[in-house]
């Protein structure tokens, strides 16, 4: 089921259906024909049987998909007509094409197409072969011999490339006939085939032809490959496959057509067929496994007949484009629809496949809602721009016309599932209606009698007749239009009793004056009534030039804008195929960074493994030794602890020497001298400020180091301690947003050095992009643990600052670390004493001089300005 996301987008693809208006007037079904191939082998087994000229009975095999789905059940169809294997292509074209190409004649256009899975005859239907033609070399025959009397010279009618027509005097015809006569005599290649050439037959002429009119017959041949529509006919190599994109335009009359495309003028079936070979030599042919020669895109052949009236005269073209009649007829070879089950295609088969189910899946269901809207009187819309093939023949469904089809089946019981999909299409599509053409006779309307040409002709002949040597004593009487009556009577007055002959002479001559009075007043009135008619036709004719002025300016700034609008066009196209190319490059460099992205965090997690298994491999190596150093902490601590008890003896001995020496008469040094020569001795110039702390810069006291000093803690005896701004601590941060990163198997530290982070958000993993781009957050912290080189324990904090990306996420930028370290200052003195028993007594000496001197407590070493002591 698609999500109402997918719906709407789809129904914003649709194109509207036509308002109930056009529905209106007489129509016509859809006509279905059906046509069976022969079998291939003796040995194959048949699932369809016709069982009446217009019914075909459709029997599931065993071997079939859906034999249980029907419950093996026999389906009927009903068709306008069924042919069977034997029937001929003669009779094939005239109960099917030749309607439609005697709707041509009269002005109407009509579609047909082809339809069935692959390998189903649809092809040699619509072509044939050189002995046994098919539909389209038929038609274009009978196109030409009912025509060919009555054909326009060459560039009469031309091309405006907006699927118009322009009408060109005699003089410019002839102007690009000699141009084309010279561009042939430079040495422009042939590309006939003369197997195409149609065997010598008795062809039929339409019966109907406007004798009136002059006609010029287009070819175009386009292909819908992968849902682009190709110009099979455009300049270029005969075989070239590498052929541009065209788009699909609405004209002036709401007719679909392929923009750009090439209509080449014919004369004759003989260039019909060297263009139709052009063409077939550049479509999209492949081998499958269900054919040898599988059409691997939709082919429309068109062919458009052009027509116009001939002056009152008979011998010129009217030159006026509203006096054009276009009617055209389609013939589209649809390609095969098939399974990729049966077929095995893969790569670039597999993808021409899929695009042309689908296509023809669209065609089923714009036919669908079609019906769906005549039946229940609806106004869906109807997706004819889903697929090309459906968008260029839009205006056949919902406008006027003639549409048929021929569904030609394989009856092999190995070809039933795809069989029984065409049938149930063909059996909606023939639910279809199409509105009637309406052919208007524009001659009758401006006033043209019917006849003209033959007319022309005859008099033509007269004339000719006349001009010979053996016709000048030719006596013609071209008689009288008045008359006063007939002749005077032959009288003789030979006697005097002959007065009834003078009476019959004198009435005679009356009866002429009172008739010639008659004509006069006759001839006076319609003077009158002539001189009114012209003075009438003057005053038309003023008023027709006023208007034939403004419609003049009208034409002339509609003719600019129109200009004006192509060159936007022309702009607008050039910049989307830019755009399209740009889009193109940007998403193979985003595929290729995403490939790149791929490798290498696959290779961060191939690192990572290894890393994880050599830290296991050294954890198991190092472990015996990290229990024998907590052996050897164990025992340094105990002899730590008697060296601090005699140490403490000897302190306690020292005291009372020095109070009996201070009974005495003998006045020692003072302390604070000493101390000074000490702290001199002991602490060179340049060297405290780098290697001491700075709370061990401040003077010490000068008095005695009593047991209450020495317990008392160092940091009530330091000084103010000395802070650099730019390493600010944790601690001391500025009220800014944190990110707080720090991984689940942090060893606590549990001391009064922890960092503690203020209006921080604590993460153990980042997960999402939206831990590091939040609005809120404007800090990073990321917290890490190792041990140093004496296995103390060391927190490093690494800080940066959160920075928004063009791309809407967010980069972290690393501007200071803070490390903070762990250790027991019991355990250096317990080094230090130490060091003391393995030196010789001047280092017991030099332990004494300290207690004397009153030396500042020992304190740890600082690695580095960050560095902090925290007691255990």
């Amino acid at each position: 089921m698609k999500s109402a996301k997918s719906k709407q987008r789809l129904n914003e693809m649709r194109t509207p259906a036509r308002s109930k208006q056009n529905l209106q007037g007489d129509r016509d079904p859809v006509q279905v024909f059906c046509r069976l191939r022969p079998m291939q082998r003796d040995t194959d087994i048949s699932c369809m049987k016709i069982i009446s000229p217009t019914t075909v009975l459709l029997t599931p095999p065993s071997t079939a998909l859906s034999y249980r789905n029907e419950n093996n059940k026999t389906m009927k169809y009903t068709f306008k007509e069924v042919f069977p294997p034997e029937t001929a292509q003669q009779e094939v074209f005239d109960k099917v094409a030749y309607p439609l190409v005697e709707g041509l004649i009269k002005g109407k256009s009509g579609l047909l197409f082809t339809y069935g899975v692959t390998g189903s005859g649809k092809t040699f239907t619509m072509t044939g072969e050189p002995q046994n033609c098919g539909i389209l070399p038929r038609c274009l025959n009978i196109i030409f011999k009912t025509i060919n009397d009555y054909q326009a010279h060459k560039y009469v009618f031309k091309p405006d490339k907006m699927n118009m027509f322009e009408i060109q005097t005699e003089v410019e015809a002839m102007l690009e006939r000699q141009q084309e006569l010279h561009k042939f005599k430079m040495g422009k290649k042939n590309n006939s085939n003369p197997d195409l050439a149609m065997a010598s037959m008795e062809v039929t002429k339409v019966e109907g032809l406007n004798e009136d009119n002059q006609y010029a017959v287009f070819v175009s041949y386009v292909e819908v490959y992968n849902n682009s529509v190709f110009d099979l006919l455009e300049d270029g190599p005969p075989v070239s496959k590498n052929l541009p994109a065209k788009i699909i335009r609405e004209d002036a009359a709401h007719n679909m057509y392929v923009h750009g495309v090439t209509e080449i003028e014919i004369k004759s079936a003989e260039e019909a067929f060297d263009a139709f070979y052009l063409g077939l030599k550049r479509k999209r042919m492949a081998h499958t496994t269900l054919n040898a020669e599988s059409s691997r895109s939709h082919s429309v052949f068109t062919i458009r007949l052009v027509q116009a009236p001939v002056d009152e005269v008979g011998e010129a073209v009217i030159q006026n484009k509203k006096c054009l009649t276009i009617s055209q007829i389609s013939l589209v070879d649809l390609a095969g629809s098939e399974r990729t089950n049966r077929t095995k295609n893969t790569g670039q088969r597999l993808r021409e496949a899929g695009n042309i189910n689908k296509s023809l899946m669209t065609l089923r269901t714009c036919l669908e809602v079609l019906r769906e809207n005549q039946t229940n009187n609806t106004n869906n819309m109807v997706p004819y721009r889903e697929s090309k093939i459906t968008h260029l023949f839009k205006n056949f469904f919902e406008g006027e016309g003639q549409v048929r089809m021929i569904v030609c089946a394989n009856p092999r019981a190995e070809d039933y599932d795809e069989t029984l999909q065409v049938m149930r299409f063909a059996e909606m599509a023939a639910e279809v209606e199409v509105v009637k053409a309406q052919v208007n006779d524009i001659a009758a309307s401006m006033g043209l009698v019917s006849g003209r040409r033959k007319a022309n002709r005859l008099f033509a002949a007269a004339r000719d007749n006349l001009a010979r040597p053996d016709a000048k004593d030719l006596e013609l009487d071209l008689g009288l239009v008045y008359s006063l009556g007939p002749d005077f009577p032959s009288l003789e007055l030979n006697s005097s009793q002959a007065s009834h002959i003078i009476k019959e002479l004198m009435a005679h001559l009356e009866m002429r004056l009172n008739r010639r009075e008659t004509l006069k007043r006759s001839k006076a009135l319609k003077d009158e009534r002539f001189r009114a008619q012209l003075i009438e036709m003057e005053k038309e004719s003023l008023e027709v030039r006023s208007e034939n002025s403004a419609l003049r300016g009208q034409l002339a700034a509609s003719e600019r804008r129109i200009r004006a609008l192509e060159d936007r066009l022309t702009a607008t196209e050039n910049e989307s195929t830019s755009n399209k190319r740009k889009l193109n490059e940007l998403t193979e460099y985003t595929t290729t960074l995403k490939r790149d992205l791929q490798e290498k965090e696959l290779q961060l997690s191939q690192n990572k493994l290894e890393r994880e298994k050599m830290k296991r491999i050294l954890e198991r190596k190092y472990n015996h030794k990290i229990a024998a150093e907590h052996e050897k902490a164990k025992e340094i601590n105990s002899e730590k602890e008697k060296l601090r008890n005699a140490i403490e003896d000897k302190e306690n001995r020292l005291r009372i020497i020095a109070e009996a020496l201070d009974r005495g008469d003998v006045e020692p040094k003072s302390t604070g001298d000493f101390a000074a020569q000490t702290s001199v001795r002991d602490y060179t110039p340049g060297s405290t400020p780098r290697a001491l702390p700075a709370h061990l810069l401040t003077p010490f006291s000068s008095a005695p180091q009593t047991r209450e000093t020495r317990d008392t803690p160092a940091s009530s005896r330091r000084g103010v301690a000395i802070a650099n701004p730019r390493h600010r601590r944790s601690l001391s941060a500025d009220g800014k947003g944190w990110i707080e990163h720090a991984p689940n198997k942090l060893v606590p530290m549990g001391t009064v050095m922890k960092p503690s982070i203020t209006n921080s958000k604590h993460v153990n993993k980042l997960t999402t992009i939206k831990d590091i781009a939040n609005s809120k957050a404007s800090k990073y912290c990321l917290i890490s643990q190792e041990q140093d080189t004496d296995g103390e324990l060391e927190t490093k904090l690494y800080k940066g600052d959160v920075v928004p990306t063009c791309g809407g996420g967010a980069q972290v930028i690393f501007n200071d670390v803070e490390m903070l370290k762990q250790f027991s200052p019991n355990r250096e003195s317990q080094r230090e004493s130490q060091r003391e028993t393995n030196r010789s007594g001047c280092a017991r000496h030099s332990g004494k001089r300290r207690e004397t001197t009153h030396s500042p407590p020992q304190t740890p070493s600082n690695t580095s300005k960050k560095q902090r002591v925290d007691e255990d």
